[in-house]
């Protein structure tokens, strides 16, 4: 496919996706675990994840213009309650949820009185109405609160215990006769397993930023800066079709001379990049709102010198062994310590030094609970099936000795199964 303004080619072009790709089963098991009996989602990621509405206009601190709403006791009757002008997204991007709720939003001025005609400016056509845009038609109301208020009355969920991923909406709605509780962990305790679809999204993204690096590396010319390279590493994933975010896309600092201190860069710095040094990509975007991350060391200009090919060895026999151990019910720490033997047994000179770790992957870099249905901290985390989780390791080190991998791994009964195509070895291409 070809971007019409460019003529470059978008590799990986936007696509409607699944009408429903949410783990919903296991949020249901969430829900009896924690004995909640509805849960409202009102945050941007959880209403795409429940419903794949992706709205264009919204900037995550402002007042929501949306909410999904499910009962644990009837599942199969979601409902969205949605800001007007909203309503036609759902004619391109499909939702399994047949219960669509609108309510007149900022659009409509409030000088005019409000009437149900005022609908009819965000619907198509008579005579190309689907049955749940005309039912959407019947359930408009003149404000948010009372369309939720009437939501939660249709599902039971005026009484009992609700849970709230912004509980601050929950009590501005006054439930007197309902119990609000918070909804983080529910949510994502369905998030951290992932479906058979959202593999294949997270799968996408990371092809996207494998291609990106690959491009980025292949860009770079002697008295190229950093801030060259951020450059063309956002140029190349916009071009194939991702998204980027303010500060930018890589994550690391590169700290100039002989200091191994681990820093994060700022998007302020900026020097040439000499051959020799190792750029350290891990880096951070999304497509269809699943985040990618990762990526490794890239030796700019040639092979790395006597001790950085040591570091990368080790670094390589580390990084497959913790693949082969990421099965269900492993614990981080126990990755962790099972990586850190790794380095002792291969003479690693400051095995103590090295980062080891992990995080849960998705629609965010988390997509873990915080806390269990128990009430237990969840910091020393088990891994699952269908898990995606990133396995960080950097081995410290001066601009030319520093040893950097990030792989995305799909947590499998059989191991870890890498998402990258590209190895365990350092980038080397001039």
């Amino acid at each position: 496919m070809s971007d019409p303004a460019t003529g470059k080619d978008i590799a990986f072009p936007r696509h409607p996706l699944p009408s429903q790709f949410c783990n919903l089963e296991r949020l249901l098991d969430a829900m009896e675990a924690r004995g909640l009996d509805g849960i409202v989602a009102t945050t941007p990621l959880n209403v795409f994840y429940l419903s794949g509405f992706n709205g264009i206009g919204h900037k995550s601190d402002e007042p929501r213009p949306y909410a999904v709403i499910i009962s644990r006791h009837a599942p199969e009757h979601p409902i969205l309650v949605i800001a007007d002008y909203y309503l036609s997204t759902f004619l391109i991007q499909p939702t399994w949820i047949e219960d669509i709720r609108p309510f007149r939003a900022v659009m409509m001025g409030l000088d005019l009185t409000p009437k149900p005609e005022d609908i009819d400016r965000f619907m198509p056509a008579a005579g190309t109405n689907p049955d749940w845009l005309a039912r959407a038609r019947s359930n408009y109301t003149f404000d948010m609160t009372s369309n939720v208020q009437g939501a939660l009355k249709a599902l039971g969920l005026t009484r009992g215990t609700v849970a709230f991923d912004d509980m601050a909406f929950g009590f501005r709605l006054g439930l007197e006769d309902a119990e609000v509780r918070d909804g983080y962990d529910a949510m994502m305790a369905a998030r951290a397993i992932k479906t058979g679809a959202e593999l294949a999204l997270i799968e996408r993204a990371t092809a996207l930023n494998q291609r990106a690096i690959e491009r980025t590396v292949a860009s770079w010319d002697k008295g190229a800066s950093w801030r060259d390279i951020n450059q063309a590493y956002h140029q190349a994933t916009t071009e194939l079709g991702g998204f980027i975010h303010d500060p930018g896309a890589m994550v690391w600092g590169h700290p100039r001379g002989a200091d191994p201190i681990v820093t994060l860069q700022t998007g302020l710095e900026d020097f040439e990049v000499e051959p020799g040094t190792h750029i350290l990509f891990d880096c951070h975007g999304t497509l269809d709102l699943y985040c990618w991350d990762g990526g490794k060391s890239w030796v700019v200009g040639g092979e790395p010198n006597t001790q950085a090919k040591s570091h990368a060895t080790v670094v390589k026999e580390v990084a497959q062994t913790l693949i082969d151990a990421m099965r269900p019910g492993v614990r981080i720490s126990e990755l962790q310590t099972l990586g850190r033997e790794v380095y002792r047994k291969c003479g690693a000179p400051e095995p103590d030094g090295a980062l080891i770790f992990f995080h849960g992957l998705g629609l965010s870099h988390m997509d873990l609970e915080m806390t269990t249905a128990d009430g237990h901290p969840n910091g020393d985390w088990a891994l699952a099936e269908n898990m995606v989780v990133p396995l960080h390791l950097l081995y410290p080190g001066g601009e030319c000795e520093r040893i950097w991998l990030e792989e995305v791994v799909v947590v499998t009964a059989s191991g870890g199964r890498p998402l990258f195509s590209w190895g365990l070895d350092p980038f080397i291409a001039a």
